[in-house]
């Protein structure tokens, strides 16, 4: 689904990614780990088209997506959330997902303003699967709500509804459980599950090591812009210069 090659990053004299290459299928979470300044935040933005790459080669379903703009990434097929949660806060939650959602009808949603009966039953099929939205991730009660006054957690659910709105085949997740409480956590698990389950591609940058062990049918460990180590949650949680580099050591 996801081919990532050689891929390189560099801010000035600053060589943030040195040549990363993975791969990530349908039905599999690959999770991403680093001490902090590893590069997996930048990696993200590489491979979703934030940032241009200094070099290397980003694949969706075996087609180039390395210039393309963050939006036209989304449109094939990949979307991405952010550590810290971009919801419109003077919006309603059941208005952001509609947002979210809108770019798959742009076209009779424009001609909806002439008042086009095409339009008017995208605008209802598409609150239709918001509402479906909302009761899928249980925020139902708060759908009439600002965003802005969610909890942490509610507003990363928002963040994963917005980004499901898309229909996506690979979802890029940082830090999803940062500054959430353990109820919602463990909440945002389950769905991070479910969503594997239905053949969804995730890649998810964590740094808490317990969920991503549990979620993960492999880890990547990203040191100093490098792979130190690829495996299952297993073998990295065994391998010593996994706890060197998270202590400061030099790994061997």
């Amino acid at each position: 689904m996801l081919k990532v090659t050689d891929i390189k990053r560099s801010f000035g004299g600053l060589h943030v990614l040195r040549g990363i290459s993975l791969t990530a299928q349908p039905g599999e979470i690959l999770g991403i780990i680093g001490p902090n300044g590893a590069g997996k935040s930048t990696l993200f933005s590489v491979i979703s088209g934030f940032i241009p790459p200094s070099g290397g080669q980003v694949e969706l379903q075996g087609q180039s997506i390395l210039r393309l703009r963050p939006d036209q990434v989304a449109a094939r097929g990949m979307v991405r959330t952010f550590q810290v949660p971009r919801e419109f806060g003077d919006m309603t939650v059941l208005d952001n997902l509609r947002v979210a959602g809108s770019s798959a009808h742009a076209d009779t949603i424009m001609s909806g303003m002439l008042g086009g009966r095409k339009a008017r039953g995208a605008e209802a099929e598409l609150k239709l699967k918001a509402e479906r939205m909302l009761e899928r991730l249980n925020l139902t009660a708060v759908a009439g709500n600002q965003a802005s006054a969610l909890s942490g957690g509610q507003k990363k659910l928002l963040e994963l509804g917005r980004a499901l709105m898309v229909n996506p085949r690979v979802l890029l997740i940082d830090e999803p459980f940062a500054g959430v409480a353990p109820a919602l956590r463990d909440q945002l698990v389950q769905h991070l599950k479910a969503l594997r389950d239905e053949g969804l591609c995730l890649l998810i940058v964590e740094h808490d090591i317990e969920a991503i062990m549990e979620l993960s049918d492999r880890i990547c460990v990203l040191v100093e812009g490098s792979i130190l180590i690829e495996g299952t949650p297993a073998q990295v949680q065994n391998d010593r210069r996994v706890l060197d580099a998270y202590l400061g050591a030099t790994p061997a």
